[in-house]
């Protein structure tokens, strides 16, 4: 399940001229302000928002008394221990706010992390929640810069690093790992919590499509059919994260869904049923329920679940960029003119 879309803009934009004539009699249902409809005026009045953005503070992250302390029980050998190790050493900076609300919140799944589960009286400069496009590349990009720069003394695979510290479901390293979420924080527009940043990449690296072998496959089929849908426990037989993953290959060897690219008829599909539900859904967000994804999968002959994927990381974006006069700016290159501009 690819996860990163910027290099497929070129595709979007020939499907979306294929498409414009008989799809885009949406945006006439999708409530829009003059503002949104002006390819010009919205993107300037942005820019000019940013500019008055204060910036964040920043620290070493060794000025944290947590973090001097661990450093001094590190192991030499534990995968987790060596990145930690790194990081650590390194001194990297990080936002001050984020490092003094060091909060570490565990969860056994692949779930994101709600308002809900963290302290109610968060310093408001704190962004909880939807991450952007963006933001989950500069996730993984350091997340490989991580892996790189450890990869001599580790040697480890993408895989056995992925597997050694993301789906580690041990409750007491939680700091441990926050010291990994301040590393793949580094560059992100806004000020979050490591240990938010730290579940993000778990979600994007542990729900990449996992090649399972016959023999696990064997597992699922006889696990499912003695002690039926108890997912959490097959998630732990398996030794892997997030109980979804075992029930995805349980429902990829049981139904034949259709995989492979989607077409433009199918984007159609989708997005006519997704604003039949809710023609307000870009302004709304995505209160799609699952049910609803389900009856699109089921028209479609896809898993209901990489639909739902499909419209939140390719076609919601895109919608929104067009809606915002900026499907054709670079925005990778305009923020990074930005960074330069500001001395950021």
């Amino acid at each position: 399940m690819a996860m990163i879309l910027l290099p497929m803009v070129n595709s979007t934009r020939k499907t979306m001229r294929t498409i414009s004539s008989s799809v885009w009699h949406f945006t006439s249902q999708i409530h829009t302000t003059s503002n949104c409809q002006s390819p010009i005026k919205k993107p300037e009045k942005k820019i000019k928002q940013k500019k008055q953005k204060k910036l964040a503070a920043v620290c070493r992250i060794m000025e944290s008394e947590e973090h001097k302390a661990i450093q001094k029980e590190l192991g030499q050998d534990a995968p987790l221990d060596v990145f930690v190790s790194h990081i650590l050493g390194k001194d990297i900076m990080v936002n001050k706010i984020a490092l003094e609300t060091n909060v570490s919140v565990f969860r056994g799944n692949l779930h994101f992390i709600r308002k809900e589960d963290l302290p109610k009286d968060l310093d408001p400069e704190l962004k909880v929640g939807r991450f952007s496009v963006r933001d989950n590349e500069i996730i993984l990009e350091n997340w490989s810069h991580l892996k790189n720069q450890t990869s001599k003394k580790l040697q480890l695979d993408e895989k056995d690093a992925i597997k050694a510290i993301f789906e580690d479901t041990n409750k007491d390293q939680g700091l441990k790992k926050n010291i990994i979420g301040y590393f793949l924080s580094q560059g992100l527009p806004d000020t979050r919590l490591a240990t938010e940043v730290f579940q993000r990449a778990r979600i994007l690296l542990s729900s990449r499509k996992r090649n399972f072998t016959p023999e696990e496959d064997k597992i699922i089929l006889d696990f499912v059919e003695k002690e039926g849908k108890k997912w959490a426990a097959l998630t732990k037989l398996l030794k892997i994260a997030g109980p979804n993953s075992a029930q995805n290959r349980y429902n990829a060897l049981t139904n034949n869904y259709k995989s492979g690219p989607y077409t433009v008829e199918e984007d159609k599909i989708i997005l006519s049923e997704v604003f039949t539900v809710n023609k307000f859904v870009l302004s709304d967000g995505n209160n799609l329920t699952m049910e609803d994804w389900k009856r699109i999968g089921g028209k479609l002959g896809r898993n209901p679940l990489y639909v739902h994927m499909h419209w939140r990381n390719f076609l919601e974006p895109i919608l929104t960029r067009y809606q915002a006069g900026t499907l054709d700016v670079d925005v990778k290159k305009a923020l990074l003119n930005h960074l330069v501009k500001h001395n950021m």
